[in-house]
């Protein structure tokens, strides 16, 4: 019965990778974090059944994994919301810490195999071999659960810095990431306070539990604490980002309450939404990552970035937008030409070196789409506007 939570959350990580990776890459984040708490979990569940200091040994050997849960977090949400694997090197400067604890459990991971069961057990024979170097395990506890912490924080601050500069796409993506996150917090954390609460009211400590004390702690909550993170899944199957699957039994719910309490047309605009359109994660990625100031910025970047085919990105163009990539592109870099000039950039560089950071290889094809769309020369707006 204890191995079934993670064997089920093996089977869940198996299924996440299937149906999400050829649309999002990024779900290899999503599935690290999954795994990792569930063995985490598993550890807890496993030493309070058996007492055996060996189970406890694996959360020495999780714990440098942990802290990686609040930066793949953060990079999970960056995926969803460009449509693509987003990595960067600020992953490996965020990753630092875990590189940081490997080196503080060094003397730990040197002992024998006998004594780190020994360490935990209080029968270490030598009372002086410490277990780290400069960081105990209670307080690398606390240092991970702020740290994680502030990347939860900071990952909402992006989706709703998002949601207030995004177009109309952006805002109902981040609308929807937000439900998606709410339910599952809502499936996942209330069930653990309710086990905290009864484990709380059983304990003969004034509400102390303790989890090492297999008489005090019963062991029924904590199997079915283990159980809710892998059945939220089934509740929402598609949630967050793969928007071509069917509708969960939450959404379908949620869908049909809407139709009792508002319009018809308002649920129909939601749903488009949720089916996503190539043009929606088109737009949501050109407007969230700025490609087009990029000199060879093309249809295949689009294409590679959100594993679209090359003939359905031209065909949202033409067909959906009814105009040509390039065309479009020219568009979007004078604009950002336009918003370097508000804010004084001509001060400081020539109209050349404007016409580059906007994404255009020379003078005079910025000044020809610039006097396209304006009519007017770039100095010429400039001495009427500025």
């Amino acid at each position: 019965m204890l191995y079934s939570p993670l064997i089920l959350v093996f089977i869940i990580s198996f299924i996440l990778l299937g149906n999400h990776w050829s649309q999002n890459k990024g779900v290899i984040y999503l599935v690290f974090i999954v795994l990792d708490k569930a063995l985490t979990q598993f550890a807890l569940l496993e030493l309070n059944a058996t007492q055996d200091p060996s189970t406890f040994t694996l959360v020495y050997y999780l714990e440098p994994l942990i802290v990686l849960q609040g930066p793949f977090f953060l990079y999970y949400l960056k995926s969803i919301m460009k449509g693509a694997f987003v990595w960067d090197r600020y992953l490996l400067f965020f990753a630092i810490p875990t590189t940081a604890f490997l080196i503080n459990l060094i003397p730990f991971y040197a002992l024998p195999y006998a004594d780190q069961l020994a360490y935990f057990s209080g029968a270490l024979v030598n009372p002086d071999i410490k277990g780290y170097l400069f960081l105990s395990l209670e307080q690398q506890y606390y240092f991970i659960a702020i740290y994680n912490t502030a990347f939860v924080f900071y990952g909402a601050w992006y989706i709703y810095s998002l949601k207030a500069k995004g177009s109309i796409y952006i805002k109902k993506k981040v609308n929807i990431l937000i439900t998606r996150i709410f339910i599952v917090s809502l499936l996942t954390i209330i069930p653990g306070l309710v086990v905290l609460f009864l484990l709380a009211l059983e304990s003969e400590q004034a509400g102390m539990i303790d989890f090492l004390n297999p008489d005090a702690v019963n062991n029924n909550y904590l199997y079915f604490q283990s159980l809710v993170l892998p059945l939220s899944f089934f509740f929402v199957p598609n949630w967050l980002y793969n928007e071509k699957e069917p509708f969960s039994f939450l959404d379908n719910f949620r869908a049909t309450w809407k139709k009792v309490v508002q319009s018809n047309s308002s649920l129909a605009e939601e749903d488009s939404f949720e089916k996503s359109s190539d043009l929606e994660r088109i737009v949501a990625y050109i407007e969230t990552e700025k490609p087009y100031i990029n000199l060879d910025f093309s249809l295949h970047d689009i294409s590679h970035a959100l594993n679209i085919p090359r003939i359905r990105v031209t065909s949202c163009f033409n067909k959906d937008l009814n105009t040509s990539f390039p065309s479009y592109r020219n568009k979007l870099r004078v604009a950002h030409a336009i918003s370097l000039l508000r804010e004084g950039a001509h001060l400081t560089i020539s109209i050349e070196g404007i016409a580059e950071r906007s994404g255009f290889k020379s003078k005079s094809i910025f000044y020809a789409a610039f006097k396209e769309e304006y009519n007017m020369t770039p100095t010429e707006w400039m001495k009427k506007n500025l």
